[in-house]
């Protein structure tokens, strides 16, 4: 064999196994699933301690015709988008219709209602109770959503009381 064709050889050879190292970077693919799992939460947000408290220092007042009412905010929050209910329970005397404040056995008529007028008991909708509806914005503190109770004691009520200091504890439930 002569020389030119032995280098010819080599050279071809050469060449085709650069070539052939050029292809042997080959690709094979795959692809990853991701999933982020975002659940419904509710919670009512009780850091600030709701409480609700009569003031019934113009009892003596004569000629005093009025109900004795009160206020206090509920603050909850909830996932983005959940639609919820806000309910509350009927507290001690088992009957969210008829609730009632207790002294040492001594009972004094209340009730906790969803509007300014006092007209519509807030329950957990049965019964002829109400229900409070909110939609969530998201669990962010920035998102804190707030609801109003209605509290009122008859003046009857008030006026044949017995001095004391009545309580009461209602359950508040955010249904989602």
């Amino acid at each position: 064999m002569t020389m030119k064709r032995m280098n010819l050889k080599v050279l071809l050879f050469t060449a085709i196994a650069f070539a052939s190292i050029g292809t042997a970077n080959a690709q094979n693919t795959q692809n990853i699933d991701i999933t982020a799992i975002v659940p419904s939460v509710c919670i009512v947000d009780v850091s600030s301690g709701t409480t609700m408290t009569f003031d019934m220092s113009n009892l003596t007042v004569a000629g005093n015709v009025l109900d004795f009412d009160a206020l206090t905010t509920l603050a909850w929050r909830c996932s983005a988008g959940v639609n919820t209910v806000i309910t509350i329970g009927p507290g001690g005397s088992a009957d969210q219709t008829a609730r009632e404040l207790d002294d040492a056995g001594t009972p004094l008529s209340y009730n906790l209602y969803v509007d300014p007028a006092r007209t519509n008991v807030w329950g957990d909708g049965s019964g002829g109770t109400n229900t409070s509806p909110a939609v969530g914005t998201g669990m962010a503190v920035a998102n804190i959503g707030t609801t109003d109770v209605y509290g009122r004691i008859p003046l009857a009520a008030a006026e044949a009381a017995a001095p004391g200091t009545y309580t009461d504890q209602v359950l508040v439930t955010v249904v989602f």
